[in-house]
This record gives structure tokens, C-alpha cells and sequence, in this order.
């Protein structure tokens, strides 16, 4: 059983570790400081913890050194974990089943496997002051890509949601105030987001359903020193899970990764909406804004949130130079590369027809 231990339960979501068969020591170093300048209650890993079906290609044993390795921080600290699965964890060719039951082998890990429900790990966990509940978090699957773009949470998925929701409520008399954590995000996160001009400052560029949109984020609705460096990849329906939150008003935060190069949150129709930017050294991310986010519940049944960074924690220096700086060039996602390829090339046949027109007129 969780319980405060003190005026506030904090919760450290780490997202997109996104790690091979080697660990980044870097990535290790960001997650330790955090520990132990936070010394949370709890630690969920948000999905995409591991991935490269050409590094694994299925081999149990390989599986379970990462996810060792990964989690031992906390362990050594007799932290209670949990998790929750991202859209790339199935690519090493071993199932989110079979990830589930390795996690289950570890001390100190508390996740559960709803049954019956779609997905893998969806479960909710009890965070009490003494005997009394002040708490739920809801730990949801978001799945993972379909043939173009990504799913969204289903509908038996959101019916567990209300189900369980409605229980405490009968049981208690009243909705319990709730967070729920997730590795993909909802499509009301670009109601935090402002639609500028091509060319305008620090605007990125939408893909998929928001292709040739540009977005800046609104500094009115979001946390001051919060950063979007990429679009935010939303699912390609809008299943209704926001709109089942704002139902009885008990979740006041949804927490997400995913999107690497992101990290703020701002409130929509009064629910906490936040990005986790990425952990991760040895996949694309933000530079030493590389980090991990703190949610911060308080007994009277608010929170506060806030992220915190490798610069700040462990400093400017990082232990494998060659590989950040490869990572720091690298795509996004799909639609990145095939843009850079095409400028790539657009430059090239520029050069080349330059190249040939000196040699008409000079030759």
C-alpha cells in the first residue's frame, strides 16, 4: 500500500529511456541524481523504455539484463516502481506480456495487469494518508503505431476507466481526485498550442492530421519555462478519454512522453495537461534538457508539477560525447527524414546544375 509519509507524494515519471542492450551511462546519471535529489514515493516509467529488434530479436534474457539495469536505480533505493508501455517496447520481438511478467520479478515493482481490457498494464493504484484515500493513479496503454500515425485508447479501455472511477465514488461517497499517466497524448494537448505563420520563432511544423501547420506554444496557457522542440504525434482518433476525465471532475492531470523534445504543461477545461520530455541518451532528444518530471500531490487533493534536467542535475559534461552528438542530429520520426532527405536532395540538384552551368559558361 502507498501512502504519504509526509505533507506531499511525489510521483517521478520517467519517459523514453528508449535504450538498447547497453545503458546509456548518461541516462543512468540523469536518473540517479533525480533519486536522489527528489527521493520520490513512487517511480513510473511512461513507455518506450527499451527498443531495436535487431539488438534483442527476441531473446528473454537480453530483455530482462536491460529492464534490470534500467530499474535498478530505484530498487537500490527500495523505491516502489511501476509502468506503463509505449508505442516502441514491442520492437525487440519480445511481447508487452512477456515485458510485463520480467517486471513482475522485481522487488519493489507494483504494477498490475487489468484483465479484460485492451492493451497490457492498464491498473490503477491506491495512494492513501494513513487509512484514508486522497488518491488515484490510473496507469493506461496507449498502444502503439497503426499502419499511418498512431492509435488511441480504446473504448473498452475507457469504460475500465469510468467503471473504476464509479466504484471509489459509490464506495466513498465522493469522486476521489485522480492523475492518470500515459505514453501517448491526448489530442487536447494543442489547445495549449498557438497556430503562427511559417517562419515564425521557435514554431514547429505539424505532420499528419496537422501537416504544413506551424505551432508555437500559447506562454498564457503553458508553464513559463516550458519547451516544444518537435509537433506534438497525437493519435489519428480522438477516442473520447478527455471528454470521459471531465465527466465528475476527478482527474485533475493527464501525463505523457512520447514526443522526446517536449516538456510543459498548462491546464484545458481545468485538467493538467503535460509533456515529459525524453530520458534517453541513446535515442533523439532535447540536448542536456534531457530529463524527468516530478508530480507533486498534496493532501488537500491539488498538485504541482515540474520537470528537472540533466544540466541541472549532473551538469554540462556527458560520458559518451561521440554518441550525443550523433543522436542530436538525428530525425524525429518518418516525416522529419523524409523532409531532411528531400532539402538534402533539392540541394544537391541545385549544386549540380550550378556545377554544370559554370562549366557551359567557363569550360
Amino acid at each position: 500500500m502507498l501512502k504519504f509519509k509526509n505533507d506531499t507524494f511525489k510521483i517521478m515519471q520517467i519517459a523514453d529511456t528508449q535504450d538498447g542492450t547497453k545503458i546509456s551511462p548518461d541516462t543512468l546519471d540523469l536518473i540517479n541524481a533525480a533519486l536522489n535529489r527528489e527521493c520520490p514515493d513512487l517511480v513510473v516509467y511512461s513507455g518506450d523504455q527499451i527498443w531495436g529488434k535487431s539488438k534483442f530479436r527476441g531473446d528473454r534474457n537480453k530483455v530482462k539484463n536491460s529492464l534490470d539495469a534500467l530499474t535498478k536505480p530505484v530498487r537500490d533505493r527500495k523505491i516502489p516502481f511501476t509502468v506503463c508501455f509505449g508505442n516502441h517496447d514491442r520492437q525487440v520481438g519480445l511481447s508487452n506480456e512477456e515485458q510485463f511478467e520480467i517486471y513482475k520479478s522485481f522487488d519493489y515493482f507494483v504494477g498490475e495487469n487489468t484483465e479484460g481490457v485492451d492493451g497490457c498494464g492498464n491498473h490503477v493504484i491506491e495512494i492513501r494518508d494513513g487509512d484514508e484515500l486522497k488518491f488515484l493513479l490510473y496507469l493506461i496503454d496507449s498502444h502503439t503505431s497503426l499502419d499511418v500515425g498512431y492509435d488511441c485508447v480504446h473504448e473498452n479501455q475507457i469504460e475500465w476507466y469510468r467503471n473504476t472511477r464509479d466504484k471509489y465514488e459509490a464506495e466513498y461517497g465522493k469522486v476521489i481526485p485522480s492523475v492518470v499517466i500515459q505514453h501517448i497524448p491526448l489530442c487536447e494537448i494543442f489547445e495549449l498550442l498557438t497556430e503562427v505563420k511559417k517562419g515564425t520563432k521557435k514554431a514547429v511544423r505539424g505532420f499528419r492530421t496537422h501537416a504544413n501547420r506551424f505551432y508555437i506554444l500559447n506562454p498564457e496557457r503553458v508553464n513559463k519555462d516550458g519547451f516544444m522542440k518537435e509537433s506534438p504525434a497525437d493519435p489519428q482518433e480522438n477516442s473520447g478519454e478527455f471528454a470521459a476525465f471531465k465527466e465528475k471532475g476527478d482527474v485533475i492531470g493527464v501525463y505523457f512522453g512520447h514526443d522526446h523534445n517536449n516538456s510543459f504543461n498548462g491546464k484545458v477545461d481545468g485538467i493538467d495537461l503535460g509533456y515529459t520530455q525524453g530520458a534517453g541518451f541513446h535515442v533523439y532528444g532535447p540536448g542536456k534538457d534531457r530529463g524527468v518530471r516530478i508530480i507533486e500531490l498534496k493532501k488537500d487533493g491539488t498538485l504541482d508539477t515540474y520537470d528537472l534536467r540533466f544540466r541541472n542535475l549532473v551538469g554540462e559534461k556527458v560520458k559518451e560525447p561521440f554518441k550525443y552528438a550523433m543522436f542530436q542530429i538525428m530525425p524525429t520520426n518518418m516525416f522529419d527524414a523524409v523532409n531532411r532527405a528531400i532539402k538534402f536532395f533539392i540541394g544537391l540538384g541545385i549544386v549540380a546544375i550550378a556545377v554544370i552551368l559554370l562549366v557551359l559558361f567557363f569550360g
